[in-house]
């Protein structure tokens, strides 16, 4: 019965063993696919974390570019507005104004002189006078026209400087445009090649958790089948340990008994010998 009992706990004591072993096979296993999914999800982060910097980086750059986009179009709006107000002030301008007024002029002179040179009644010197004062006062009329002519031309012409300033500004704006575009799609093609990984990562580190939870649910399985088992080996061993201690009880108690009888058996013996020396001396024993 006793080599029964010991030969259920030695199949025990393997059974728990190896439930042991395969549980901890099994959370390594489960440790390495957790490892593996960490791995994945921290370099997915650390990407988003550049894709994050560089989206800044970009925003920036579009600022930047948005503020030299509108210095440029002002100065391009001014440029047009100018060359705009010089058209109008252009279509203002008589034409052949020079010409009128060199004319008349050379009228003048020559009335005059033909006043002071060529005889004529008093009334055809008068009629001629007229001709003259009127001329005259063409020629005034004409050289005010002309005075505004010429302002307006002198303000063409500096508008001419101005357009050609505004221009040549907008141009500078727009070359700084061109180069901060450049500069964002460069970074924009660094984070679309980027983002490219991210759903492969995530499919991969979904996978290896997937894994994970599997063989985790499998190894806590076993690690309750493991349980049980060493609460029945506790049992098993308490069982043993009892069987022991009543085993060692009842040699103690036997132990006991014989030392108890060997203690009587010398009572008697010293007994016999002390009446026997009674005997001896008296030559009468009581017992």
């Amino acid at each position: 019965m006793q080599k029964k009992k010991s030969s259920e706990q030695d199949n025990a004591e393997q059974k728990y063993s190896g439930l042991i072993e395969k549980r901890n096979e099994l959370n390594t296993q489960a440790r390495e696919y957790a490892e593996a999914r960490n791995a994945l999800n921290t370099e997915r982060r650390r990407i988003l974390d550049e894709c994050g910097e560089m989206r800044e980086e970009r925003r920036k750059l579009v600022d930047q570019m948005r503020v030299h986009k509108k210095r440029r179009n002002a100065y391009q709006a001014k440029g047009k507005a100018l060359i705009e107000k010089k058209r109008k002030a252009k279509g203002k301008l008589p034409p052949g104004l020079d010409k009128e007024i060199e004319t008349t002029r050379a009228e003048v002179r020559y009335m005059d002189i033909k006043q002071q040179t060529v005889p004529m009644t008093v009334q055809e010197e008068n009629i001629l006078l007229d001709e003259i004062k009127h001329k005259m006062r063409k020629m005034e009329e004409l050289e005010v026209v002309k005075e505004e002519e010429d302002k307006v031309l002198e303000d063409v012409k500096k508008a001419d400087l101005s357009i050609t300033e505004l221009f040549e500004l907008a141009d500078e704006e727009h070359e700084k445009v061109v180069v901060l575009s450049k500069q964002i799609n460069v970074v924009h093609d660094k984070i679309t090649a980027a983002t490219k990984s991210i759903p492969h990562l995530i499919a991969e580190a979904n996978k290896n958790h997937e894994a994970y939870v599997s063989i985790k649910e499998k190894a806590d399985a076993i690690h309750e089948k493991a349980q049980e088992m060493r609460r029945k080996l506790m049992a098993m061993r308490n069982e043993k340990r009892e069987e022991a201690r009543e085993g060692r009880k009842m040699v103690s108690d036997h132990n006991k008994g014989v030392k108890k009888e060997l203690a009587d058996e010398k009572s008697l013996d010293k007994a016999a010998d002390d009446a026997l020396q009674k005997l001896l001396k008296k030559g009468k024993v009581e017992i």
